[in-house]
């Protein structure tokens, strides 16, 4: 429990750890954006008027930081990697590259990448957004450009000594940390075009939240439908489901079928008319990732 506003809040164990993590932190007095606090759940009138305003939190937040949760002995065996591989230089062998790591480092790198706050479903807008992002776990920190610098020296191996990868590579380059370092690149790289729904909807298909509703009111801020698709937590999932259909220029039978899947509400019929079905293929998040190339990248709040 915390005191708030002269009354005592409920709060999970892992905020609970990483507020008093902040106080060792930050030592000048400081305005914090944290969502489980700052936002009333239960609230649906709040809950809407704060997820439009999620983007201008983001972009208007001198640093964000990322909590993955309570330190472990691989974690922190990852963590120091991760902020000690941003100074080394990639070592030639042959035609190729040595590994960055030794086992028990890409085993520990491999776990920091798959933890639960990389495929939540809201962390997606957050990173993306963000202007100075530190990442913690635990005790231990390294900054977003850290992150970056690894992940290009991975593709640069991928690319160039495929046989001398190491054996935790693949699963390290196609974890959800890696797709959302590459998105961030992507998305914040200034020839890229703002993404439709449909394209958002079919990339993070398999991120995870609590309320179904989210799997699209948490990418709708990005998308280019963001000024005509209300965010309304009055709406049930049937009838987010049909307003997605209406806000989507001529939506296709196949992604009608990703979103009632994704919506829970498999089988149903739709019937809209006047809209044609054509074939569609967007790449998978997976697939992203791997096609990510080198001269996408630009150097370079809770």
């Amino acid at each position: 429990m915390m005191i708030l506003d002269k009354g005592e809040r409920a709060i999970g164990e892992s905020l609970w750890s990483f507020l008093r993590l902040l106080r060792s932190v930050i030592t000048d007095p400081s305005l914090l954006w944290i969502d489980a606090i700052c936002i009333d759940q239960a609230n649906i009138r709040e809950r809407k008027h704060q997820v439009g305003l999620m983007r201008q939190i983001y972009t208007s937040a001198a640093k964000v930081y990322v909590w993955l949760g309570q330190e472990d002995e691989n974690s922190n065996i990852a963590m120091r990697f991760v902020a000690a591989q941003a100074s080394k230089p990639l070592r030639p062998r042959g035609s190729g590259y040595h590994s960055l790591w030794s086992r028990q480092e890409g085993k520990a790198l491999h776990a920091l990448c798959d933890r639960r706050y990389w495929r939540r479903m809201w962390i997606i807008q957050e990173l993306l957004h963000a202007n100075d992002i530190t990442v913690w776990c635990g005790s231990l920190s390294f900054s977003w450009d850290d992150l970056e610098k690894l992940y290009l020296k991975l593709k640069t191996i991928e690319e160039s000594n495929w046989l001398a990868h190491h054996e935790y590579h693949l699963m390290v380059m196609q974890s959800s940390a890696a797709v959302m370092v590459w998105q961030r690149a992507h998305w914040r790289h200034p020839d890229t075009p703002v993404p439709s729904l449909q394209t958002l909807v079919e990339i993070f298909r398999d991120w995870q939240c609590t309320d179904l509703r989210d799997k699209v009111f948490a990418l709708s801020g990005m998308a280019t439908e963001e000024s005509t698709l209300e965010r309304d937590y009055a709406l049930t999932t049937r009838e987010v489901y049909f307003a997605v259909l209406r806000h989507i220029e001529g939506p296709q039978e196949q992604f009608r079928a990703l979103l009632s899947q994704i919506f829970g509400l498999a089988g149903l019929e739709v019937d809209l008319p006047g809209q044609n079905m054509v074939e569609y293929s967007t790449p998978s998040a997976q697939k992203l990732v791997l096609k990510a190339r080198q001269n996408d990248w630009t150097d370079g709040v809770v």
